[in-house]
């Protein structure tokens, strides 16, 4: 039996640490990291030692492995994608803010990035914005504005040319401008009743039902809310960490700040 020893929480809640083998997890553990997901939106395991096929049997215990629709998987471990960056390459996978396809019409709930190999101890970092933060934070009068208003997300959004060298060497051929999805703004979790602001800055292009020149000014100061640093929390990788998130409750950007090898394995849920 593996019980967790301890959560830490991060500054200002934005997420936290938990002291856990994530090779033998229990039911009480994996109902443990449940909560903690929903409650600090990402959640971080350092020192581990997950084999591949590992890897997936713990990620299921958070529901179906969903399909990246960009990119092929590993060959014998087709749920985990590789996310790259080469040391001659400029741009990086998922460089800029953002939460993952979310122009799909069932946008995955969680993601989890497995660090193989990494650049030297605070480089590469991934900061992770709270957007339950950023929801409580905004005033009632643009809480009202917002509550039922809805985006659509593309593929094709200002994200996509970060993905271009890696679908060169394993895209799966799809066009990206043919993938779209009309999303509400203000998710509620319904585990906690916490309510976010649900916009992924890579991939929205505009909310729907308002004129083009509101929507771009509404969206410009959302964008500007949803990433100030009183709602940030900065993670430093190293080998052989697990970080998890929750994608409706935080926003991710992983800094581009290094011209080393870089190697991470993600896995996301339905």
């Amino acid at each position: 039996m593996n019980n967790i020893n301890q959560i830490y929480p991060c500054k200002n809640n934005v997420g936290a640490f938990i002291d856990l083998d994530l090779n033998s997890v229990n039911e009480s553990s994996i109902n443990i990291i449940k909560d903690a997901i929903n409650d600090y939106g990402v959640l971080f395991f350092r020192n581990q030692n997950l084999s591949s096929k590992n890897y997936i049997k713990f990620s299921k215990n958070f529901g179906k492995c969903a399909n990246y629709p960009m990119l092929k998987g590993l060959e014998d471990y087709p749920e985990i994608t590789v996310v790259e960056k080469k040391p001659e390459e400029k741009l990086m996978f998922g460089e800029g803010w953002h939460t993952d396809s979310t122009y799909t019409q069932k946008p995955p709930k969680f993601t989890m990035l497995y660090s193989i190999k990494t650049p030297k101890k605070g480089k590469g970092n991934t900061r992770f914005a709270s957007q339950y933060l950023s929801y409580d934070n905004l005033n009632e009068d643009i809480k009202k504005r917002i509550k039922d208003l809805k985006a659509i997300f593309s593929a094709d959004g200002p994200i996509s040319k970060t993905r271009d060298n890696r679908m060169a060497e394993k895209g799966t051929g799809i066009d990206p401008k043919s993938l779209f999805a009309e999303h509400d703004i203000v998710r509620i979790n319904k585990h906690n009743n916490k309510k976010s602001l649900y916009l992924s800055p890579g991939h929205v292009t505009k909310i729907v039902g308002l004129k083009e020149e509101d929507g771009a000014e509404l969206l410009k100061f959302l964008f500007e809310h949803q990433t100030k640093e009183e709602f940030i929390f900065s993670f430093e990788w190293e080998p052989n960490c697990l970080a998890m998130w929750n994608n409706h409750a935080v926003l991710h950007n992983p800094v581009n700040d290094f011209n080393e090898h870089r190697v991470m394995h993600r896995i996301t849920i339905e």
